[in-house]
């Protein structure tokens, strides 16, 4: 159980209002510390509640960073930023364009995190904005977070403290503990993705957590494009008996991914993959849930983007309670709220020019793929 550590409560949170509920309440009751890190930090509605909070909390004489992506957080209002750094908040943008950050140009932001006095966090895949939240009767884009509880908290505190000050070598270790490896009761390990640093831990998680599966695996995946690679393990685990079960988006905000996506669904369908689609709103959670025994979720999508391009950080949990939970909610979304894909009925209902505008929707995100790898071993060769 390499770098799995104790934490005193494991809880699964929603998008919508538990999410932000939970979050503001986190923010009220920290008392010396408190980090935030997003992708996207909207200043609509649910972002001004949580810029309230935050002030508040900084009225109280909280220490309070908050680290935003200048893309993903681009249209946050320069009133609103303001407003937080006259009542003494520490805000900055991550890598802002244009900036002369070197190597930082390109590279994205993408985790969320809060984390209130090294005891208290949350982290996931949902960020600040309306479009995740439960706003009359709008349907909050389907995500998920971990709150955790305890000393193993601390280690998000010194992430955070990390990339907020811009510390070079980025370098925040885990306490490693010694448990019996049957142990199955509130242990997690956080896993980073950051290539430029070296970082490829949480791909190498659903790899292996993918080759050891020994009865089922269910995904809950936006923007899924896995590499050939990754297509080889599932197609081999489908080959070994596992039952595999894929939650993707019905509806996305991303066309072109969207039509990428589902050029590999006869690839899935073919090696007896099961698709569900979730349609009630925009699907962006990012999960993966193993035998009952084993989940990982966060910030990480599987495809080029995350691997290459951005900062992501999931927690790998091994908690009997919480991913028994975990499961029984994906099974009860699958048999109630998703649509399951055929192959019989998509060789029936998508055309010839539906499946040409898929196969056009994939390559170009292969060449767009191909050039930000590229650009990002380019980047790193000329640092060397």
């Amino acid at each position: 159980m390499k770098n799995y550590i104790k934490a005193a409560q494991l809880t699964l949170i929603h998008s919508g209002n538990n999410y932000f509920d939970v979050l503001e309440e986190i923010i009220q009751n920290a008392q010396e510390t408190l980090h935030l890190q997003t992708y996207i930090f909207e200043s609509d509605e649910t972002g001004q509640r949580v810029v309230r909070a935050l002030i508040a909390a900084a009225a109280r004489k909280v220490n309070v960073f908050v680290l935003c992506d200048a893309f993903g957080s681009n249209a946050h209002s320069s009133g609103s930023i303001r407003s937080m750094m006259a009542a003494g908040i520490q805000f900055r943008m991550f890598s802002p364009l244009f900036s002369g950050e070197g190597l930082s140009f390109g590279r994205r932001l993408h985790h969320k995190i809060v984390v209130a006095d090294g005891k208290r966090s949350m982290i996931g895949g949902i960020n600040i904005a309306d479009k995740y939240n439960s706003i009359g009767s709008h349907i909050p884009w389907m995500d998920f977070a971990v709150c955790i509880e305890g000393k193993a908290c601390l280690y998000l505190a010194e992430l955070c403290k990390s990339l907020y000050e811009k510390e070079k070598t980025n370098a925040v270790p885990q306490t490693e503990e010694q448990e019996d490896e049957n142990d199955n009761e509130g242990f997690l390990r956080f896993r980073r993705n950051d290539w430029i640093k070296g970082k490829n831990e949480i791909h190498r998680s659903y790899a292996e957590a993918l080759i050891g599966a020994e009865t089922s695996v269910i995904f809950v995946a936006s923007y899924f494009l896995p590499g050939p690679k990754f297509r080889k393990l599932l197609r081999k685990a489908a080959e070994r008996g596992i039952e595999i079960k894929i939650i993707l988006a019905g509806k996305s905000d991303v066309p072109i991914i969207r039509l990428a996506e589902n050029y590999l669904y006869n690839f899935y369908l073919g090696n007896k993959i099961q698709i569900y689609e979730w349609t009630h709103s925009v699907m962006h959670g990012k999960a993966m849930v193993v035998d009952e025994t084993w989940a990982t979720l966060g910030s990480y999508n599987l495809n080029s983007l995350s691997h290459y391009l951005s900062i992501e950080l999931n927690a790998d949990i091994r908690d009997k309670e919480f991913v028994a939970s975990f499961k029984q909610h994906l099974d009860i979304l699958i048999r109630e709220k998703c649509t399951e894909i055929t192959l019989k009925e998509r060789s029936k209902n998508v055309g010839f020019l539906s499946r040409i505008k898929m196969r056009i929707g994939y390559v170009m995100y292969k060449i767009m793929m191909t050039a930000i790898v590229s650009h990002r071993r380019g980047a790193e060769n000329r640092r060397n």
